[in-house]
């Protein structure tokens, strides 16, 4: 069997390693248009800060590890297009013929209509390359005042990198919070707050209408201009679907998949950034593009290719983050978005400590669960925390995805130890509030 996958990423690396460890004899090729594999675009902002030193060392693997397990690999190769009916990939160093097609071609940052975007000092955060860019300019000119366009998960960290190396930082946000997708206002006031003791400003309800000079050297924010020498548009990513829509197959926001990662032509999967699954909490479709997923995505698509019945389970879309020591988890529905869809939810919150309060060294961490009322089941939750928020969420997320309800939540068997713990979880206790209002 002829195994041809289109992306290097973390689906396409990942997909490759797993279908290998399958089928020891099937050919395997991966077509990618970067010049090395799987890297971590997670770590990125660290790379910026320092803590991680070189933007090399978030390469998971080199190149020459896939070639080993007898991984071809066609790097710095654009696929143009795919002729189904002939089952080739038409690329510019000729035609690559597959039996089975793995679309793992990921996303690309989006770039708003915005006046002067293109000027020198202006960046996104997506790739090795952007890493190089942004590091390399401020080592040369210094800035002493940036702006971040998007209040994101990549807005936000780098926004963080930059505080860390001493350059003052406005974020600015054109909905009324940051993390608006994932977090409700309350808990984004938690962060906000945290983040603002850092030397970190934010500017929300607003948006960027042009970027001033080439080096930049101010910014218009509606109707004022704001000094800044370094812009940061971190507006989120759009999945590459284009690749997909010209061959005929079936796209939405994403490349439209079945339960086994199939595209609508059975042949030709579509995996990580790219694909289009369904989300959990309303059996509607919506992309699901964190480094978890993809991975997931992966190892279900080699294991339906080698002949397994396997399905990739509906999305939470279980994601977490730390800014300034800060940790925030967070799943699922939020109460803003329950609100626009019209589904009844119930919520519980609790405020508390890490640790029992005779016990020194606690933490606050505020928890918020969000229960749909018609069934009990918990469809989603948001953890803000100074530590430990990481294995409540996961706690809560895999709960959510056994289809637990806030009885289940209540009494949840949990560990104590003074150090760690108290003997009443904070997950319980925010659970409980969500009871009584049932009752």
């Amino acid at each position: 069997m002829k195994i041809v996958v289109i992306g290097s990423g973390t689906a396409g690396s990942n997909f490759a390693l797993f279908m290998r460890k399958l089928d020891r004899k099937a050919e395997i090729i991966v077509i990618g248009k970067e010049p090395t594999m799987q890297y971590s675009p997670c770590a990125l902002p660290h790379v910026i800060s320092g803590t991680i030193e070189k933007p090399e060392d978030v390469i998971v693997f080199p190149n020459e590890f896939y070639e080993r397990q007898r991984i071809k690999l066609m790097l710095n190769t654009e696929a143009k297009a795919i002729d189904r009916e002939r089952k080739v990939v038409i690329t510019e160093k000729g035609e690559v013929p597959y039996d089975k097609l793995v679309l793992a071609v990921g996303s690309r940052a989006f770039i708003p209509p915005i006046k002067g975007v293109e000027n020198e000092g202006v960046f996104t955060l997506k790739s090795l390359d952007d890493v190089r860019k942004i590091k390399a300019y401020i080592t040369e000119k210094k800035p002493k005042r940036a702006v971040v366009i998007g209040a994101g998960l990549i807005g936000l960290e780098g926004a963080e990198a930059f505080a860390k190396l001493g350059i003052e930082v406005l974020v600015v946000e054109l909905m009324d919070r940051l993390m608006p997708t994932m977090l409700d206002r309350d808990m984004a006031t938690l962060v906000q707050k945290e983040m603002e003791k850092h030397g970190v400003s934010f500017r929300f309800g607003v948006g960027v209408s042009e970027i001033i000079g080439s080096p930049v050297k101010a910014v218009k924010i509606g109707d004022e201009e704001v000094e800044a020498d370094l812009v940061l548009v971190a507006t989120g990513v759009r999945a590459n679907v284009d690749l997909a829509k010209k061959a005929g197959l079936e796209v939405n926001r994403g490349i439209v998949v079945n339960e086994h990662l199939q595209t609508s032509d059975p042949n030709i999967y579509a995996i990580g950034d790219c694909a289009e699954v369904v989300d959990a909490a309303t059996g509607q479709r919506i992309l699901s593009q964190l480094g978890t997923s993809a991975v997931r995505m992966a190892k279900v698509a080699a294991e339906h290719i080698a002949g397994k019945d396997v399905s990739f389970r509906p999305v939470f879309n279980t994601a977490i983050t730390e800014l300034f020591g800060l940790e925030i988890g967070t799943f699922g529905m939020t109460e803003e978005r329950a609100k626009k869809e019209g589904v009844e939810i119930v919520v519980g919150k609790f405020k508390g400590s890490t640790k029992p309060e005779y016990y020194p060294g606690g933490k606050p961490i505020t928890v918020k669960v969000i229960f749909r009322k018609s069934d009990r089941k918990l469809i989603g939750a948001q953890i803000v925390g100074g530590e430990r928020v990481w294995g409540r969420i996961m706690t809560l997320s895999a709960l959510a995805q056994k289809g637990a309800t806030v009885e289940d939540l209540v009494y949840l068997e949990t560990a104590y130890a003074p150090p760690i713990s108290p003997t009443i979880d904070p997950i319980t206790v925010a659970a409980e509030m969500a009871l009584r209002r049932f009752r």
